[in-house]
């Protein structure tokens, strides 16, 4: 069996235009984020979906009612938790972020900041252990360069993901106290997908050849998704996901092939990304 899996980020809002962090705070959708999300809605009615899962937050139902499609809220669907930075400037995450990396590396030369936050261009060691990885490296940008000397383990599930470059990237960034960290927005995210896909497998297997879902959630997560579901493809996917552009309203698109183990997909197509052609036709 196949599962359609579409992915749509919200309208814009008002914390988008003043460069705020929504984090799971709330923002009203802008005119045009209603705008844009009623001309998404014309393009998804066209389409059946066998389920719809949308963010609880205020935005993303917001969205799914432009829309005009029925759909059960999930929590896992939520933005990334910024602790006390949602609703924030950006700039004040990216300064804590820099700083937190700085006190880390106490006693050396300046790090590079991320976001390109003024500093020197000098690096440090630093020696790290997190839930599932430990290891040391040289940290440039708020990353060790990759798990030197590390390893990860995944609470010992059935993933391709527990090799995914991204999540062993994300095991060694430095994140301000209160962040959720990457990882864990990862795993949750994986546990999304191959619960809705597993699930839907075991319910129609002999009704239908493929099922439909649509998420309706927000630009973290839809990144994300791309991250998990490049476990599972060649070499269909962009490099660079994380600093992917997803814009208000874009679809993403991917055909997913079950596989007979309970927490594995076979193969991944992917068909489109952060896609707004919809939203000009």
């Amino acid at each position: 069996m196949k599962v359609k899996l579409l992915v749509v980020r919200h309208g814009e809002t008002d914390f988008n235009l003043e460069h705020r962090i929504n984090g799971q705070f709330n923002s009203q959708l802008t005119a045009a984020g209603i705008r844009e999300s009623e001309a998404c809605g014309r393009y998804l009615r066209s389409l059946h979906f066998d389920k719809v899962l949308v963010s609880d937050l205020g935005r993303t139902v917001k969205t799914l009612q432009c829309i005009g499609i029925a759909g059960e809220m999930e929590t896992r669907l939520r933005d990334r938790n910024f602790g006390p930075y949602n609703g924030e400037l950006y700039a004040s995450y990216v300064k804590a972020k820099h700083e937190e990396g700085q006190r880390l590396c106490k006693g050396t030369q300046e790090i590079e900041g991320m976001y390109s936050v003024p500093s020197s261009s000098s690096s440090c060691v630093l020696s790290y252990s997190y839930p599932g990885a430990s290891g040391n490296g040289v940290m440039k940008n708020g990353l060790t360069n990759g798990l030197t000397n590390g390893h990860v383990h995944v609470n010992g599930r059935f993933t391709k993901s527990r090799d995914n470059a991204y999540y062993k990237d994300m095991l060694s960034e430095i994140e301000p106290a209160g962040v959720e960290r990457y990882e864990d927005l990862f795993l949750r995210i994986e546990d999304l997908i191959l619960d809705t896909v597993r699930s839907l497998s075991e319910e129609l297997s002999g009704v239908k050849e493929v099922a439909n879902v649509l998420f309706v959630t927000h630009c973290s997560p839809v990144r994300m998704c791309a991250m998990v579901l490049s476990s599972y493809s060649s070499d269909q996917f962009p490099k660079g996901l994380r600093k992917f552009d997803i814009p208000n309203n874009s679809i993403s698109e991917y055909d997913i092939s079950v596989g007979d183990e309970r927490h594995s997909l076979d193969h991944v197509e992917l068909l489109r990304l952060a896609s707004t052609k919809h939203l000009h036709t």
